[in-house]
């Protein structure tokens, strides 16, 4: 029997700037949320170094920066924090507990032949196994297996690759995958990767080949995908919509043959996170508004204290005049900063208005065109546009000046009224 211990999405460095009080656990050192995920990958290693382990296994994103157009790397202050953790883990464990990690979508230089692992692995090179994005492509490229073998197991690695974009990346994945990652019926077999079924990045032979449990990374929730396939998720709360989830990591224990063992071992997450919903509507006055605002922030009107301070935020729905939300808007921006500057236990306050319906004030004028409150001449104001782009296939040009018309014709020749009653049909 073979015992690990499976955690994933730390999202070490994470840190807010905006919506947040300028506060910070250590002065320009490190912020209290950034904080919060460090403490998360401790609580983890933790757990894995009291618990008897043969191996610990990090489905992904352990960093959480670089990510998409953000270039920036982990902050100093984490680079030293994992370090630090993962020697104490090692020393706990006498040193003798592999740890395998691989790339996810975070965390990771996708358009550079760089991982943030390799200087864990530079640290640890006796106990940090990693595989990275660009191993995986080197993997395809040369169609060789991507496998980590020890005497009484084998781990199959897939960092992320959203292989699922292009037909022909799709073609070349499953043609490795087929020819190099099906698991050895002799030893027990892990599979490791960093995707979603849902997703184009997680591919569905992954969790039909009988591997003997598969380690999976991405989807922040906890919970069972097959018997023998978890999503472990974060160790800490990333986004308002997983403010309930519980969080943790998984003790998993492997006979061959067998169906694995999973024991839940859960982080407690002491910071709150709360949402509150409101529907707005074209009767509410601001005054009314910024009264109903003021009454749900003043359970939190107490001395601020980072270690319990409250992340909060207002999720509005409904419809109202575009005029009268700019309004709200001002009186939320001077809450907002009210709230940060003297006694309220908030460490994050925002607001989301994207399922609000703002529509401009119907005209006294019937038959008045959308295209009267906005510019004169939108059609070529969008051929402007796109010559401005300095295109330099002129048949590509005038395709996208064509096809832009065409949309601009079909909605600015509605006047108001046509548009307002066909919004309303449609909810």
């Amino acid at each position: 029997m073979v015992t690990l211990f499976h955690f994933s999405d730390t999202h070490v460095s994470h840190r807010r700037f905006r919506d947040v009080r300028d506060s910070w656990k250590v002065l320009n050192r490190v912020t209290w949320i950034e904080d919060d995920y460090c403490l998360g990958f401790k609580k983890a290693l933790e757990i894995a170094s009291e618990t008897e382990c043969d191996y610990l296994v990090h489905s992904g994103d352990l960093f959480d920066i670089p990510v998409g157009r953000n270039f920036s790397g982990p902050t100093e202050y984490s680079r030293a924090f994992v370090i630090k953790e993962l020697r104490n883990f090692f020393e706990k464990t006498e040193n003798n507990k592999p740890l395998i990690i691989i790339d996810g979508n975070h965390g990771t230089y996708l358009t550079r032949n760089n991982s943030t692992l390799e200087f864990i692995q530079a640290a640890f090179p006796k106990n940090v196994h990693i595989f990275t994005n660009y191993h995986l492509k080197d993997a395809i490229r040369e169609d060789k297996p991507l496998i980590l073998e020890f005497d009484d197991i084998n781990f199959y690695l897939f960092p992320y690759l959203k292989f699922g974009r292009l037909e022909n990346w799709y073609k070349d994945y499953e043609k490795w995958l087929r020819n190099n990652q099906q698991p050895d019926s002799s030893k027990i077999s892990v599979a490791v990767a960093h995707g979603m079924e849902r997703g184009m990045d997680l591919h569905e032979l992954v969790l039909q080949y009988k591997y003997d449990y598969v380690a999976l990374g991405h989807d922040h929730q906890q919970r069972r995908i097959k018997k023998n396939a978890w999503q472990c998720g974060s160790t800490a709360r990333y986004t308002f919509a997983e403010r309930n989830q519980d969080k943790g990591i998984l003790e998993i224990q492997i006979k061959k043959g067998e169906e694995p063992v999973i024991r839940p071992k859960m982080i407690e997450n002491t910071r709150s996170m709360k949402q509150i919903e409101m529907t707005l509507n074209t009767d509410i006055t601001t005054v009314d508004f910024e009264s109903k605002i003021k009454e749900e922030i003043s359970e939190f009107k107490k001395p601020f204290n980072g270690e319990t301070a409250a992340r909060l935020k207002f999720k509005f729905k409904g419809a109202i005049l575009l005029s009268n939300w700019w309004n709200m808007e001002d009186i939320l921006a001077e809450l907002q900063k009210e709230t940060f500057d003297k006694d309220y236990n908030l460490l994050e306050f925002r607001w989301d208005s994207i399922e609000v319906a703002k529509r401009a004030p119907l005209s006294l004028e019937k038959g008045a065109k959308l295209y009267d409150y906005l510019i004169e001449d939108p059609v070529k104001d969008f051929e402007r546009y796109i010559r401005s782009l300095s295109l330099e296939n002129e048949k590509q040009a005038k395709k996208f000046i064509e096809l832009g018309a065409s949309i601009i014709e079909e909605v600015f020749t509605q006047t108001v009224e046509e548009a307002s009653m066909k919004e309303e049909v449609e909810e």
